[in-house]
């Protein structure tokens, strides 16, 4: 039962932990610990998460085995009508969904239920969206094993409480800056089979990964995956080193059984793909990212004001604004945060 204090305790330490300066795996660590001993569970995984493509960018904490991993993965992209998909839940009003709250009739038909969780002795699961500043950041689920009594209301209610909190801090993690003086960061391959297996990885790929949080294949996978349903699937993920990669995954038509189906390509996330999710990283309104991305394409401030109509003083007032958000001195800052 979970009482007044020991979820007042949880949310206190939930709140100090915003302001740690961890970096998102070890931010989801600590997070998975408060929320252990606050709420008993068997099982849990947290990640973040590509918040246009709702693809995973880092699978950070996990209690279950990698096989459990792909095979939720692969039914969360392949699965038609499946309950409490990510591209649904990211879009409910509410940030917790719980399997016991769903009717029977619901649970019996779920293939994520009947050949997934229970097979793997699951009962209940409660996944929890991690959304802040109109974006979805990241992604936790907790599971009790079967016959264990479900998540009530009280623990549910809970959840729903604290999860502004960690999408906060998961959101703060994330703003991590690039460490000085890295080597460049040479583009790789990995190859997947039509069953989502690794064929083979350049070394450059091999030394990339090294570089990824958490489980690096369980993210690729993911990517494969999608790739293999859609042709083409992608995901940002940040580096230990503070650097961000674009994993971009392609189908190859035509390729014979016994060969690769999917190739995922890792690159240094380039500017196009960078500057709108840093924006919104860094929580800045509408038009100061309309500021932002003209301060970083390179136009003169008089032609940056004149392009929006506004006045030298109120685009002044949002280029101090801009650089106090993403803690930087000048527009040069600016751009190197956001350079290839």
């Amino acid at each position: 039962m979970l009482t007044t204090t020991a979820a007042a305790t949880a949310r206190e330490a939930l709140r100090r932990l915003i302001r740690s300066g961890l970096d998102p795996q070890g931010y989801l660590n600590e997070v998975s610990a408060v929320i252990r001993r606050t709420i008993p569970h068997e099982a849990s995984g947290w990640m973040t998460l590509d918040p246009d493509t709702l693809l995973s960018s880092g699978t950070l904490v996990s209690q279950k085995s990698p096989e459990l991993d792909r095979a939720l993965w692969r039914n969360e992209l392949l699965q038609d009508g499946e309950v409490h998909k990510l591209a649904e839940l990211a879009l409910r009003p509410s940030p917790v969904a719980a399997l016991s709250e769903l009717d029977a009739a619901t649970v019996e038909e779920s293939p994520r239920v009947q050949q997934i969780l229970r097979p793997a002795g699951i009962g209940d699961g409660v996944r929890l969206m991690l959304r802040t500043s109109g974006s979805t950041w990241g992604h936790g689920a907790i599971y009790r094993e079967l016959g264990a009594r479900g998540f009530d209301s009280d623990e549910r209610t809970f959840l729903a409480a604290i999860a502004d909190d960690i999408a906060e801090g998961l959101r703060r993690s994330l703003c991590r800056r690039p460490e000085p003086g890295a080597a460049a960061l040479v583009p790789g391959v990995v190859a997947f089979d039509a069953q989502g297996r690794v064929v083979s990885a350049t070394a450059e790929a091999s030394r990339v990964m090294a570089l990824m949080p958490g489980d690096a294949g369980s993210t690729l996978y993911a990517v494969a995956i999608g790739a293999g349903l859609r042709d083409r699937a992608s995901a940002r993920v940040l580096l230990t080193d503070g650097r961000w990669l674009l994993a971009q995954g392609g189908r190859m038509h035509g390729a014979p059984n016994d060969a690769a189906r999917v190739t995922v390509t890792l690159v240094q996330a380039p500017r196009s793909d960078l500057t709108s999710l840093l924006l919104r990283l860094h929580t800045l309104s509408a038009r100061q990212r309309e500021v932002a991305e003209l301060l970083v394409s390179g136009p003169r401030t008089d032609e940056i004001a004149a392009q929006l109509h506004i006045s030298h003083h109120t685009l002044h007032d949002h280029v101090k604004a801009i650089f106090a958000k993403f803690g930087v001195q000048g527009r040069a800052e600016l751009m190197a945060l956001v350079s290839d």
